[in-house]
């Protein structure tokens, strides 16, 4: 767009010194035309009618990906030409702009910037290079794995395993960037979640161990929805592998069944979490937070070029935290939230078509366990737990790579790979009413949990035509595998007491490993490979994206306790179709049909391995990104069908059987003017249990509305010039607290705010969570068993960039 944006300065400042330096030389590019690069020579299908240039430079963008910059002062009333049919982007270009007052340049490849005819003549007739008017980087090429420019993510990874714009994938995505993650002071990947449409997070509240308890549209996604860099982050009983977002670029919420590509995602969709990699910029960060609830952290990141010729890139993340919680003891004691996280990473670029990033990362959680809360009926509430006993502890390192290399301008091979390890010890106290003794009956348990997992994904990406079908075919092969020990201990109901008229915590707490008996001890392998196939395939303004895999899954789990083995293998198809029309002005409504195929780690409540689920789902919808606008708005109505559904509850994992859901989902992101931007969501699910222990009724912890809303303005002149101020709501309509609809828990609202200041390279920001500390509960177990919500937290924090 052609509005001048103070967060696009350096952007500016680099493409038109390019710009400049290019129009000083006195052998340029041709004029009127685009001199054909070597890496851009691959044809594909253009349908760009007639229409406002900017407009249709616009459509440019989102059809190749290009960088285009322009002058401020772009020739008024400009119109271009139109372009049909197959041909490479460079000639593509040439057309649009034929006649329309403006010479091309190129900066680079795939780069180039408008000039004034005008000011193009100058220059060659000897007379001195007059520099440019700002210029803005419409779309400034962004990397579908990489950064979001600002709040509007214009490119998607996680939609296709491509890099597809938004605009064209046949499915509903959201995309938190880091700018948004920062404004909103995130400290988790719930929190991250918490402004996006059709999520539900934290259903059990700000969990201590760490969690991130999330559904998404009706279905449980905390274990298997869960990806990391495109790859499967695979969870077992209380083992899970932890992601820390001050690493994190971007996160990507894919909704509706998504195994046609990835195999392994629940009904309600994956989230994948795009971490920071090396920049070719050297950049230097440091920042310090202080908060509620004692919380100190500091954390930093730096990196960039290694060498002069810029081949060998780094980038080392650090973070360290000494917290405690909203949730402490009546002794006084608190329940910690201490963390130390490293993330090295390095990358390796001989050449522009070759790349290796090598990376790695450990991390250190301990924390206060569970905090679970019961009370006499009519009495206060009081904490289950004892600080002499309940606590978490979890150790996790990680070491993985991706490598992608450019054939040529048709084929390109991907290979990513990771390998974890989690060690996770849980001693948690659980408690009811006794009414019959009038105490609160108490029991420990423990939990000792190791796990080993690698994944992998190797891909060949082809960009070919096929007469006026341009087409993005992508083969693939990836693999999976889970080694799982998990050991359980409990001492017996009624081991220790809490009376509610007197409560003494500090006790000796009896240890369920010497004085308890096993409830689960087991070891569980899970093998799994999958093939998949997938084309996008573009004429005129139709796309039609049809994607299909074959999923091969053995699990094999040996009980302990009942000395038996069982083994269960699995094979499904899972298929993808869907079709997208994308109008010159950015209106692009679509249509799809998915599926999902999802094998279960763990055993259910009476010990026996886990079904694995079958979901479908129709989809329809359509985004606008409308010309001119940095903005995206999304609206999909979908269907959707889950087979063998898992509810977790406190007693184990439960089998529902059939669920379906049905709803509508609303977004805008928005950059509205200079410095004022926007975002909100609103959700309507219909969710019903159809086959079941408890047909007819509505999954617990699921509500029917959602709705959410973020404004944010940065003051771009004079004396308060650098201070941004941000506000937002979230709304959480009524839910149920059982499987049988019997413990209603009701709907809450609160608000959010921030405040910043940027001055040089410093930024000083604040931040509060529930700021008018609303008392609220996020789900019930009955009248005696409730989960407290978050209650306001304050954030300070100092950032320096160098």
């Amino acid at each position: 767009m052609r509005t001048e944006r103070k967060n696009h300065a350096r952007t500016r400042g680099v493409v038109g010194g390019l710009a400049l330096s290019l129009l000083s030389t006195t052998a340029l590019g041709q004029t009127a035309g685009v001199k054909p690069a070597a890496s851009e020579e691959r044809s594909i299908s253009f349908f760009i009618p007639a229409q406002p240039l900017q407009s249709a430079l616009d459509a440019f963008v989102r059809e190749t990906g290009w960088q285009i910059g322009y002058p401020a002062d772009l020739p008024r009333g400009a119109v271009s030409k139109p372009v049909a049919g197959v041909m490479t982007p460079g000639e593509a270009l040439s057309r649009i702009v034929e006649g329309a007052g403006v010479d091309l340049r190129r900066i680079d490849p795939k780069a180039v910037t408008l000039v004034r005819l005008d000011r193009t003549s100058q220059v060659e007739d000897g007379g001195a290079a007059t520099a440019l008017d700002p210029i803005d980087v419409e779309g400034r090429g962004e990397n579908a794995r990489g950064p979001v420019n600002g709040i509007v993510a214009k490119r998607t990874a996680s939609a296709t395993k491509t890099d597809t714009p938004i605009l064209e994938a046949p499915q509903s995505i959201s995309v938190v960037g880091r700018a948004q993650m920062e404004r909103q002071a995130a400290t988790s990947v719930t929190e991250v979640l918490r402004y996006v449409p059709g999520v539900v997070v934290e259903t059990y509240g700000p969990d201590p161990k760490g969690y991130d308890w999330v559904y998404m549209r009706g279905f449980n996604a905390q274990s298997s929805s869960d990806f990391r860099d495109g790859l499967r982050q695979s969870s077992l009983s209380y083992s899970f592998f932890r992601t820390e977002p001050y690493a994190l670029e971007r996160v990507e919420v894919l909704r509706g069944p998504s195994s046609a590509l990835y195999g392994q995602s629940d009904a309600g969709g994956l989230i994948n979490k795009v971490s920071k990699r090396p920049t070719e910029d050297a950049h230097y960060q440091i920042e310090g937070q202080v908060g509620s609830y004692e919380r100190f952290q500091g954390a930093f990141d730096i990196g960039g070029p290694v060498d002069a010729d810029g081949k060998l890139l780094y980038r080392v993340i650090g973070v360290a935290r000494k917290s405690n919680t909203q949730f402490d003891y009546p002794t006084g004691d608190e329940r910690k939230d201490d963390r130390l996280y490293l993330a090295p990473s390095f990358t390796w670029k001989p050449n522009d078509q070759t790349k290796l990033t090598v990376y790695g990362e450990v991390l250190r959680d301990r924390s206060g366990g569970s905090a679970l809360y019961s009370r006499a009926p009519g009495s206060r509430w009081l904490t289950v737990g004892d600080p002499s006993f309940d606590g978490f502890k979890q150790d996790q390192q990680q070491i993985g790579y991706e490598f992608e290399h450019a054939f040529n301008d048709v084929w390109t091979v991907r290979q990513n790979a990771r390998f974890g390890h989690t060690e996770t010890s849980l001693d948690v106290t659980q408690g009811y009413w006794a009414s019959a003794f009038g105490v609160i009956a108490r029991r420990n348990r423990s939990f000792d949990e190791d796990m080993d997992a690698f994944a992998s994904d190797t891909q060949v990406e082809a960009k070919l035509a096929t007469g006026p079908v341009s087409h993005t075919a992508l083969f693939g092969v990836d693999n999976n595998y889970v080694n799982a020990d998990v050991r359980g201990w409990q001492t017996a109901w009624g081991s220790t007491f809490l009376n509610p008229a007197n409560p003494v915590y500090g006790v000796d707490m009896p240890d369920p490993w010497t004085v308890g008996l096993p409830f689960q001890n087991y070891r569980q392998k899970l093998k799994q490979v999958g093939v998949y196939a997938q084309d996008q395939m573009k004429w005129d303004n139709w796309i039609l994206t049809l994607g299909g895999r074959y999923d091969h899954i053995d699990v094999d789990t040996q009980d302990r306790m009942l000395g038996k083995d069982y083994d269960r293998k699995d094979g499904k198809f899972s298929g993808r179709v869907g079709l997208t029309y994308v109008t010159p002005f950015g209106l692009a409504p679509y249509v799809s049909f998915s599926q999902a195929f999802v094998p279960t780690l763990g055993l259910d409540r009476n010990n026996q391995p886990m079904k694995p689920s079958a979901s479908e789902q129709y989809e329809a919808g359509v985004k606008f990104e409308p010309a001119g606008w940095n903005a995206l708005f999304t609206a999909a109505v979908f269907d959707l069908t889950k087979s063998n559904a898992t509810v977790y509850t406190t007693n184990g994992a439960e089998a529902i059987g059939k669920t379906n859901s049905r709803g509508v989902e609303l977004e805008a992101k928005v950059s509205l003017t200079q410095g004022l931007d926007f975002v909100g969501s609103y959700a309507y699910s219909d969710v019903e249990v159809k086959k079941g222990n408890f047909p007819g009724k509505r999954p617990m912890l699921v509500p029917a509305h959602t709705a959410s809303g973020w404004l944010n303005y940065t003051f771009q002149d004079g004396a308060l010039q650098g201070v941004s101020l941000g506000g937002g709501a979230r709304f959480l309509g009524k839910t149920y607290g059982d499987a049988a609809n019997t413990v209603k828990v009701d709907s809450w609202t609160v608000f959010d705010a921030g405040l910043s200041y940027k001055w040089r390279n410093a930024t000083f920001a604040l931040n509060a969570v529930n700021l008018f500390d609303k008392k609220y509960f996020t789900t019930c177990e009955g009248e005696t068993s409730c989960y407290q919500g978050q209650r306001r937290t304050v954030i300070g924090r100092v950032r320096l960039d160098f």
